[in-house]
């Protein structure tokens, strides 16, 4: 019996996330209340307190159970640049197809206020940007040691412009809903981007 009312806890857990998911992303964060969450799905504000004790507590379940975006690591094959590329394209990717991770950045990055009780939330969320500077600096360092790139390039400046040039492409991605200002050639910006960074060698001349 203990096992069966963990596990239904669990489940109550999960449909409690979710529906927040969804009321988060229809509503807004500053809009939605415990009590809408509660009612959207269909249990009791006891029982939404008995999991969250706030609703900023709430918001951190939604982004944990989506997972963190994009890590780099997960790439192995193509040098430094490609593999930065490959990381770039499937964030968007997913964004695209999974339905749940879309919502939940568009919570994050469009519908929530980082105040009063969220002013640590914020704090947290940056914590994925510092994974991101790490492992990006990374790639640049390997791309610097290859000769990809040129030898003034400094990796650490370049890790931090591609993470500021990611961050805004993915707000603007999801705010993109027609498709006409960026969506429809962001895999080509992002490559470009990428493109820019590789050093051009200069071609051999025909021997006369």
């Amino acid at each position: 019996m203990a096992r069966k009312t963990k596990a239904e806890a669990a489940l109550t857990r999960h449909r409690i996330v979710e529906c927040a998911r969804q009321v988060f992303s229809r509503e807004g964060v500053t809009n939605t209340s415990l009590d809408h969450v509660a009612k959207e799905a269909g249990v009791t504000r006891g029982a939404v307190y008995w999991h969250f004790r706030n609703k900023a507590d709430l918001f951190m379940a939604v982004r944990q159970e989506t997972g963190i975006l994009l890590r780099f690591a997960d790439f192995k094959s193509g040098d430094a640049l490609r593999r930065l590329e490959c990381g770039l394209h499937e964030a968007l990717r997913r964004l695209a197809e999974d339905k749940q991770a879309r919502e939940t950045y568009e919570v994050m990055l469009w519908k929530c206020e980082y105040v009063g009780e969220f002013a640590g939330v914020r704090k947290d969320l940056m914590s994925a940007g510092t994974l991101f500077l790490t492992e990006a600096t990374e790639l640049y360092e390997e791309a610097a040691r290859e000769k990809l790139i040129a030898p003034a390039l400094d990796p650490r400046l370049a890790a931090r412009e591609t993470f500021c040039f990611y961050a805004g492409m993915l707000k603007l991605w999801l705010a993109d809903e027609s498709g006409q200002a960026v969506r429809e050639d962001i895999l080509k910006i992002i490559t470009q981007h990428i493109d820019s960074r590789r050093l051009r060698r200069p071609a051999r001349q025909k021997a006369v």
